[in-house]
């Protein structure tokens, strides 16, 4: 039956395929990959196509141009189990061609960044064309231009850690989308102005499907944690198109540089949206005010299972909407756009398979409206001139930059404040006398109010830094900045800096900072001091900073000691109450460091915080942190390796102040260990994370694809004509495969505490024993162990058992497998293996928990007579639960049993034959269905040159008791019915020439009713 269930609709033995003539079809290129074209139809099914293309080619195509190429490109519409609904952002096509050394061309996608270019950088993802060369030798010129189309939009989000929660932190959309699309790797994560690194060793992963971003056990996150993270997400609202380039001239002792950035909708080219006269009617009136831009939903539609719809109510206090299913009225589909509590009309009720109900509840009384935001088209372009000349120990230079924004192009309105520029000077001066170095340095900048920053010039902790809520507010800045760097033998340093901000009649700020640092034989010595004094229309603040810190450096590691503090007093100047916002914290702290060889290295730290909030107008005491790290790599040699890493912290709380709701103590950590044994016979893989953060409650929705590219199928088991949640099934059959899971527009996170352990263990007994006797050569040892484990956090630190049980579970993926094999050999055709599977899997989804957990026992054995004649018997034994807070109807315990005989005979070369039979008998335990099934499986393989070919036909007689109509009773017949049942295939790839390959595939079934027939056909290159 495993031909029958087979998920691949095309099997492909590459053992047919023949090695390509690379001289004959691409000179002397180096290609790889390949293209497929193909098509499914049959009598159960509608007909699709599928189309893929992997191709990787380098090399020279001349002695002065080389090329590289990149092509990846599939057509399947849909991603499963996220929240986008195209492919087409994960298409690839990149090619570049260099030129002499000096000139570039890249097409496809592009990754378009300029980070030296002060007043507009920026960083974009295009479909389109790029052209960099240079021009002179000693005086050079450089260009680079592209054009094409904008495939993305970036934004960038800042926000506080929370105590202990690792993740997943949500990202969203410029204009407030919750779900959204990232740009793969067109992330930047800060923590406290430092930027992150990604991978599951490093600090940080992230899901571009679902937006959200995870931190690992490497790195904490804490309260004081400022997180700014910067991104592209994939925009289908109109045709945008970005044309960008820069000129640069270099002399000795001077560069001048033009700048361009240009990026425009057209507004005649909407993509996902289908903007009606009415709709433009809106937002030319809008002008530039966003909260305009909105228009009514409602949409007349004829009544479909599929669809939420509504009807429309009339109420003298205001007409609203109310869902229904009933097909003799006048019914719309919605959308509703969230506005935040009390802002909206309508709230959500409940959630069906095709998504979420809304309830009317009153004007102002709920979250939602039954509007659509509408985006408007925009146009971004800033141009800068910059220079700079070098002079005697120092330098001195200018940019001037101008902006055309206009964020809505349907409307003329405000288009006076479109225009807005920018411009800044700057120099320095190195002076020296004996062993001093001092350097003066000074920047002048000024911004106009209506200048279009593009990503951000300043750096990520700016506003923080100034007590700004963000980087620019559309106010008008002027800023001076004055610096004195003082350095002594190369041992000492002061640096003194004045910062001056002023946003025209809104904030005047002064920041100083002096950071020093000396060394003293073994002593090193650093620290730094910033007051910064604001005065607002709104508050005033005053913000402290401070840390020092000593390091004594011995023959076998070092100690540390030190302290920091922030303090940050904001007053509301109509009130002079202090803003919630406001904070103190001070830190000790003594840190050790053993380093004394390659093989062991260890840091540990202990510090003491205290924390102060706004209580009774005034900064109180919190809490008080003791917390303890530990980082260390106790063994690394050729044979073992042990690292662990751990960071606790414990919360002590006023006594009035304390949440008894849960333990804000939290605890991450993980140890990684590798042993080799025995002469590397054996070998052991071991990692233990354990941690706090969040868990995801989501909700999906099934959605019909083209047929046989789905993965599940419906069956309305209740006969009501309504899609429900627990009618969806993984399809057997590809004809059934109409429907993808997808995550809807609705997620909530939960305080949860975290575990997980990997291991692996690998035994060959021979090596072990270091034995050469033939029989125990024969044998190998496997295991493998993943669990990975969610509980809510309440009283709780941690959880560090990996396979507990409770109530408080959200999360878990439990898998074992064990395996023991016999192998033949030329002497002894006997053969044999024992398999233990055991998978536990919760998902906490739509509100609910559903569990399946699955035990599985296989024992096979096997004979080979000669190398033509073979027979095997294969046994297996299966207990399935699941359970499902939701739905009765997935409540069900089986037990399964199969036994198989099977034999093999090999003809000659080219013909091969397959025969076997089973019994299987299913029964559930906690009801009345029971299943014994007998079948008859035949196949035949014959292989010539450059065809295969092969059939195979099952005759199954299922002999069934109980309701088969259900979900049980389908998941015991494995989507056949009762009584009869015949399977059959034929499958036929033919090599066409050296790089081309034809497969052909039938497959059908009968159960008695009708005969269903699924053809195919397929045509493959490769390189």
């Amino acid at each position: 039956m495993d031909f029958v269930k087979t998920k691949n609709r095309i099997i492909i033995d590459e053992s047919v395929l023949a090695k390509n003539d690379k001289q004959r079809f691409l000179g002397e290129l180096n290609s790889k990959g390949s293209i497929i074209r193909g098509i499914t139809f049959g009598n159960n099914q509608g007909q699709s196509v599928q189309s893929s293309m992997d191709l990787q080619i380098s090399g020279k195509l001349s002695k002065d141009v080389t090329i590289l190429a990149s092509i990846s490109d599939h057509n399947l519409p849909i991603q499963a189990d996220g929240y986008t609904q195209t492919l087409d952002e994960f298409d690839k096509i990149y090619m570049q061609l260099n030129i002499k050394d000096k000139s570039i061309l890249r097409a496809g996608h592009l990754d378009l960044v300029d980070t030296k270019s002060y007043f507009s950088k920026y960083q974009r993802r295009s479909m389109g064309i790029q052209f960099q060369t240079e021009f002179g030798t000693d005086n050079k010129t450089y260009t680079d231009i592209s054009m094409g189309v904008a495939r993305s939009e970036f934004h960038r989000i800042r926000f506080q850690g929370v105590e202990g929660n690792q993740g997943p932190y949500r990202l969203t959309g410029k204009n407030g989308e919750q779900f959204i699309t990232l740009i793969s790797g067109s992330e930047q994560v800060f923590i406290d102005g430092i930027l992150m690194k990604r991978g599951e060793n490093q600090d940080y992963v992230i899901n571009y499907n679902t937006g959200e971003v995870t931190f690992t056990s490497f790195r904490p996150i804490f309260q004081q944690n400022f997180i700014t993270i910067s991104y592209n997400y994939t925009n289908r609202n109109y045709s945008r198109y970005l044309f960008t380039g820069k000129v640069e001239h270099k002399r000795e002792k001077m560069k001048i540089g033009l700048n361009w950035f240009m990026e425009n909708d057209n507004k005649n080219a909407p993509l996902a949206l289908n903007l009606s006269k009415e709709d433009e009617k809106i937002l030319a009136d809008a002008g530039n005010n966003p909260n305009l831009m909105y228009a009514p939903s409602a949409v007349e539609t004829a009544y479909d299972v599929n669809k939420i719809l509504y009807r429309l109510v009339q109420n003298p206090n205001g007409n609203y909407y109310q869902f229904s299913t009933d097909a003799s009225q006048l019914l719309y589909t919605l959308s509703f756009t969230y506005f935040g509590a009390n802002l909206g009309d309508y709230k959500v009720t409940q959630t069906t398979n095709n998504g979420r109900v809304f309830e009317y509840v009153g004007q102002n009384m709920g979250e939602y409206r039954a509007v659509r935001k509408l985006p408007a088209p925009e146009k971004s372009q800033v141009y800068t001139v910059n220079s700079e000349f070098l002079l005697k120990n120092g330098k001195i230079g200018a940019d001037f930059s101008l902006s055309n924004y206009d964020i809505n192009l349907f409307s003329s309105k405000d288009s006076d404040k479109n225009i807005g520029y920018a411009g800044r000077v700057f120099g320095n001066k190195t002076f020296s006398k004996k062993n001093w170095k001092g350097t003066p340095s000074f920047e002048y900048q000024y911004i106009d109010k209506q200048f279009r920053i593009l990503d951000r010039i300043n750096d990520v902790e700016f506003s923080r830094d100034f007590n700004l809520a963000q980087e620019f507010s559309n106010k008008t800045q002027n800023r001076f900045i004055f610096s004195f760097l003082n350095r002594w033998n190369n041992k000492s340093v002061l640096n003194y800096r004045v910062n001056y901000l002023n946003e025209r009649d809104s904030y005047k700020g002064i920041k100083n900072d002096l950071d020093f640092g000396w060394i003293n034989k073994k002593y090193f010595t650093k620290g730094n001091f910033s007051y910064l004094n604001t005065n607002a229309t709104l508050q005033d603040t005053k913000f402290i900073r401070g840390g020092v810190s000593t390091e004594f450096t011995g023959k076998k590691g070092s100690w540390t000691a030190g302290g920091s503090m922030e303090h940050n007093e904001k007053y509301f100047n109509n009130t002079q109450l202090l803003d919630v916002t406001s904070f103190s914290w001070r830190e000790v702290f003594i840190q050790k460091k053993i380093g004394d060889s390659a093989r062991t290295r260890l840091l540990t730290k202990a510090y003491l915080r205290d924390n102060d909030s706004v209580r009774d107008n005034s900064l109180q005491n919190m809490n008080r942190i003791l917390g303890f790290m530990a980082e260390s790599q106790l063994i690394k040699n050729d044979k073992t390796t042990l690292t662990a890493l751990l960071h606790y912290r414990k919360f002590f709380y006023q006594s009035d102040l304390a949440d008894m709701s849960r333990n804000n103590d939290f605890v991450v950590g993980n140890i990684l260990y590798n042993q080799q044994l025995f002469r590397n016979g054996a070998r052991l893989q071991a990692f233990y994370e354990l941690g706090n953060g969040q868990e995801a409650q989501r909700e999906f929705q099934y959605i019909k694809v083209t047929d046989g590219q789905g993965v599940y199928k419906w069956t309305d088991y209740n006969g009501d004509g309504v899609q429900q949640l627990d009618e969806f099934e993984i399809a057997e059959y590809s004809d059934l495969a109409q429907y993808i899971r997808i995550y809807t527009n609705s997620v909530r996170y939960l305080a949860s505490n975290k575990n997980k352990i990997q291991l692996a263990l690998f035994v060959n007994p021979s090596i072990v024993f270091n034995s050469e006797n033939k029989f125990l050569k024969r044998w190998n040892f496997n295991i493998s162990l993943n669990s990975q484990n969610s509980y809510l956090k309440r009283d709780k630190v941690l959880v560090i058992n990996p396979f507990e049980k409770n109530e408080d579970q959200i999360l878990k993926n439990q898998n074992i497998l064990t395996s023991l094999q016999f192998n033949p050999t030329e002497k002894s055709g006997w053969n044999g293996n024992y398999r233990f599977i055991s998978n536990d899997n919760l998902l906490n989804a739509n509100f609910s928990n559903e569990e399946r957990q699955q035990r599985s026992h296989f024992v096979n054995l096997g004979y080979w007579f000669n190398k033509e004649f073979r027979i095997d018997w294969e046994n297996s034994v299966h207990e399935l639960k699941n359970s499902s807070q939701l739905f009765s109807t997935r409540d069900y315990i089986l037990n399964n049993f199969e036994t198989k005989p099977k034999a093999t005979y090999k003809f000659t070369d080219s013909v091969q034959a397959e025969f076997s039979s089973a019994y299987r008998e299913k029964q559930r335990t906690d009801g009345e269905e029971l299943l014994k099934a007998f079948d008859i499986t035949g196949t035949v393989q014959w292989e010539r040159k450059k065809t295969s070919i092969r059939a195979n036909f099952s005759f199954i007689n299922n002999d069934f008791t109980g309701n088969s109509f259900s979900i049980v009773g389908n998941q015991m017949l494995d989507g056949l019915k009762p009584g009869k049942n015949q399977v059959w295939s034929v499958f036929v790839q033919q090599s066409l020439n050296s790089f081309l390959q034809l497969n052909l595939n039938y497959e059908g079934r009968n159960s008695g009713e009708r005969t269903i027939h699924i053809g195919s056909m397929q045509v493959k290159a490769s390189f």
